[in-house]
């Protein structure tokens, strides 16, 4: 005997595909029908989904999608989208957020960029007091030999201006040297230019120094 008529092609071009998200996202699935105006309905564990603030259901012609906020582990189970008497099933998937996603923040801590820049200001504390002292002012305490011209202490009266100068030497480097100025606890003084604070840089390339002020 022939095999019984196989039931008719399903009213979906485009069927909804089981979705894996992570907890507290949002998940979206997606189905088209053959015609516009045909009336789909959404099943959440066999019982209709009524639109509220977590399941957001649209219908623009022939598409038609479900929105699921905020998923959590309750929302792990199988749905389905029916469009007459074509019903399409599929399931979503909840898995918990990484630890890699709350341990990065902890990871990043422990190395700020302030942390790296302790140093030029060590240095120029002991140079003042090698110049104070006046044992060794030609030799201040520099390992890697940068500075030729160090910033040097000085008095000014209230309300006049003073200038501070530091030369770099950078044959030793790949690349042009980058100064920065701090005030007080590694305060960095480049976001604090303004009217009473200039920072002047300029780099001679013949002899490779470079001039901050």
């Amino acid at each position: 005997m022939p095999e019984p008529l196989k039931k008719t092609v399903s009213a979906f071009t485009k069927k909804p595909k089981t979705t894996e998200v992570t907890a507290g996202s949002t998940a979206v699935f997606e189905a088209e029908t053959e015609k516009a105006g045909i009336k789909v309905k959404w099943q959440r564990a066999g019982t209709e989904i009524t639109e509220s603030e977590k399941y957001v259901i649209k219908a623009e012609g022939n598409k038609h999608s479900l929105t699921i906020n905020n998923v959590g582990k309750e929302d792990d189970v199988t749905y389905a989208v029916i469009a007459g008497s074509s019903k399409v099933k599929f399931e979503l998937k909840v898995k918990e957020p990484e630890k890699s996603e709350t341990v990065t923040p902890a990871e990043a801590a422990p190395a700020p960029a302030v942390s790296e820049s302790p140093a030029p200001p060590v240095e120029s504390c002991q140079n003042t007091e090698a110049a104070s002292s006046g044992t060794q002012p030609e030799k201040p305490v520099d390992p890697i030999g940068l500075f030729l011209v160090r910033p040097q202490d000085g008095e000014v009266t209230v309300g006049g201006n003073i200038t501070f100068t530091a030369k770099v030497a950078g044959e030793s480097l790949l690349k042009k040297p980058s100064v920065k100025w701090f005030k007080g606890k590694w305060m960095d003084l480049g976001s604090k230019v303004g009217q009473h604070l200039q920072l002047h840089d300029s780099y001679d390339r013949n002899n490779k120094v470079q001039l901050a002020e």
